[in-house]
């Protein structure tokens, strides 16, 4: 797998040809896709970072492993955009946005088991704020809140 971007027909192929043809005859229909895919990508990569995984030098580009997820939330946050399209907004699409926020806030969680992005060809080394690392001690707990036992065994 590798980092790619995300066009504007990545999105238009999620739909039929009827629907496609229903969605160009919308004036600025098309116009407001790319945006809404740029912010989507941006979205996608911060919730990677967030979770303390590497992203590319690039900042277009998301892992192949959460396109699917990319384009459905592109593709919800468009057509909430017409409020007449509602034949457009099916349950299954809407799920589809909904699993998608689920699957990038478990990669962006804390939680120690939490979903792993794939590795970029060339990563990023700008310095983002990442979740901490918790050691493993032998021994008592040490709390930050008193140091008073720290050199007892």
């Amino acid at each position: 797998m590798s980092w790619n971007t995300i066009a504007t027909d990545d999105v238009l192929n999620e739909f039929t040809p009827a629907e496609q043809a229903q969605l160009q005859n919308i004036q600025g229909g098309t116009g407001q896709l790319p945006a809404i895919i740029d912010k989507t990508v941006r979205r996608v990569r911060g919730m990677i970072k967030a979770g303390g995984n590497m992203l590319d030098q690039s900042a277009a580009t998301i892992p192949d492993q959460l396109a699917e997820e990319t384009i459905a939330l592109a593709r919800w946050q468009w057509l909430s955009a017409f409020p007449g399209l509602k034949a457009l907004k099916t349950d299954e699409r809407k799920q589809a946005s909904v699993d998608a926020q689920k699957i990038l806030r478990a990669i962006a969680s804390n939680q120690p088991h939490r979903p792993r992005v794939e590795l970029p060809a060339t990563v990023d080394m700008t310095s983002a704020p990442t979740n901490a690392v918790a050691l493993v001690r032998p021994g008592r707990r040490v709390h930050t809140h008193t140091f008073d036992h720290l050199a007892e065994t």
